[in-house]
């Protein structure tokens, strides 16, 4: 899978959550994954993705594990995780994490039905 190039508060980045980096962000929070990602759409029937009911510290670890997974260095993606936190908006750094989770469990994308080029040639 590739990463997922997103500009954010911070910059522009690339993000992806592989296995490893899925695994530790499982072991970060209190149900998974899979939880996490549906605690972050919460946000919207409260009326705002600020009030998701997810932690600060599983915002900040999906984000510096994002970072890792596409190739930063730990220590400045550390950096870029707590400056976001400090200095962001925590609506827009919620739907960051919920679209860095939801293209790294995507899978990935498999050829279109039918084969190329087949209308050009009908059988005869």
């Amino acid at each position: 899978m590739e990463p997922i190039r997103l500009n954010w508060g911070c910059g522009e980045d690339d993000f992806l959550l592989r296995i490893g980096e899925l695994e530790a962000l499982d072991d970060l929070t209190s149900d998974g994954v899979l939880d996490l990602r549906y605690r972050l759409s919460l946000g919207q029937q409260r009326g705002s993705l600020a009030f998701s009911p997810v932690r600060i510290r599983e915002v900040m670890a999906c984000i510096r594990l994002g970072l890792i997974g596409a190739g930063m260095e730990r220590g400045k993606a550390e950096v870029k995780a707590k400056t976001a936190l400090q200095d962001g908006d925590i609506s827009a750094l919620n739907l960051l994490c919920f679209t860095v989770i939801s293209h790294s469990l995507a899978g990935k994308a498999h050829d279109p039905a039918g084969e190329a080029g087949a209308e050009e040639n009908p059988p005869e």
